[in-house]
């Protein structure tokens, strides 16, 4: 079944010049790309946090301790505004603290 949202794309894009179809193609691919990126993303960062969490006390320590080495790293390399942003999305993570 066709939706009245999908109807109105496909007329917005009936719509569209012809010289503008390979942008708006591209513009598709993209937002497209973007959408499965931030899924794999957080998907990526839920299955490290459940090893993070689950993992036996040695695990556990050598994983705070590379983390620490990370950071370390991270301090040298990032603009302090960089490190910021990224210190708020980790702290915005239920049970992460640093």
């Amino acid at each position: 079944m066709i939706t009245k949202q999908r109807l109105e794309l496909l007329d917005a894009i009936e719509q569209t010049p012809e010289e503008d179809i390979p942008e708006l193609l591209n513009f598709v691919h993209f937002f497209r790309q973007q959408r499965i990126m931030q899924a794999s993303s957080a998907s990526a960062w839920d299955v490290a946090m459940s090893e993070i969490n689950s993992s036996n006390l040695e695990k556990q320590n050598l994983r705070r301790q590379r983390i620490n080495q990370l950071f370390t790293k991270w301090s040298l390399l990032d603009s302090e505004d960089e490190q910021k942003e990224a210190l708020k999305i980790i702290e915005s993570v239920e049970g992460v603290s640093i």
